[in-house]
């Protein structure tokens, strides 16, 4: 009873310090930053726009269907990339963003925020460190209540796939192909709009064929944005071992 209790602790003190840190980017004035072009709400329809390719992309999406072929796709196991999320207030003038590098293997996480505050997740352990500041260590055991990769797209703030398989169909509303530039390429996405909440936001997810992996989330109330998560670079295939070193050179990994 006593360890259940712990782990309990633990996590929620991981979680509570995940959160602060977060609050304090998008929260302080200094987190501005000026230049970033404000998403748009795209159309409201039915399905999909008519967009074909290979697998999935010649699939007509629905919203009746959109589940059962986002089921069917299948994340890039390692990669690399680099993301951007940005909270709006005051009717969607003011914003704070957040920046971050991050590195996947099978069951490992490595994330650089800018303001270089670096964080592991692995199954068992979790490290936090800044800059040349010291590590925090803390055992992963029981109690997440979730798959290890919803765990490690929570610390991300990227909603995962079971977030949107596990949706009652009546709140989507909308669903298709799209196209998103990334790294100078088109990549065909499926798109799904979603009503979420007591509040009627809408959420949009854009999740790359190719990759299996999300590229774009917006939240708007109504045509003002709340929230938007987006993918800057995307590199798929190996990862360097170098990544998964914290300061005291374990191997977070092993």
């Amino acid at each position: 009873m006593f360890q259940r209790k712990q782990s309990a602790f633990i996590i929620g003190a991981i979680l509570l310090v995940v959160l602060v840190l977060l609050y304090a980017l998008f929260f302080f004035p200094s987190a501005q930053t000026p230049g970033i072009e404000l998403p748009a709400p795209p159309p409201i329809s039915g399905e999909g726009n008519g967009l074909t390719g290979g697998g999935a992309a010649g699939v007509a999406i629905t919203p009746e269907n959109v589940q059962g072929v986002i089921a069917t796709l299948q994340r890039a196991s390692s990669y690399s990339r680099e993301i951007r999320q940005a909270r709006y207030w005051n009717q969607g003038v003011n914003y704070g963003t957040a920046t971050a590098e991050i590195w996947v293997i099978p069951e490992a996480l490595r994330i650089r925020w800018a303001d270089d505050e670096n964080m592991i997740i692995t199954a068992e352990a979790y490290y936090l460190w800044f800059g040349e500041g010291p590590l925090i260590t803390r055992p992963i055991t029981a109690g997440l209540g979730e798959s290890l990769d919803q765990m490690l797209d929570q610390f991300q703030g990227i909603p995962s796939y079971e977030t949107v398989l596990e949706l009652d169909p009546a709140q989507i509303i909308s669903a298709g192909h799209a196209q998103r530039s990334l790294d100078g390429e088109l990549r065909y996405v499926i798109y799904v709009a979603v009503e979420t909440g007591v509040l009627g936001y809408i959420d949009y997810f854009y999740i790359c064929l190719l990759t299996g992996l999300l590229l774009e989330t917006v939240t708007f109330d109504g045509d003002i944005p709340i929230y938007r998560l987006e993918t800057l670079r995307l590199t798929v295939g190996p990862v360097e071992a170098e990544h998964f070193l914290p300061p005291d050179r374990t191997d977070a990994t092993q």
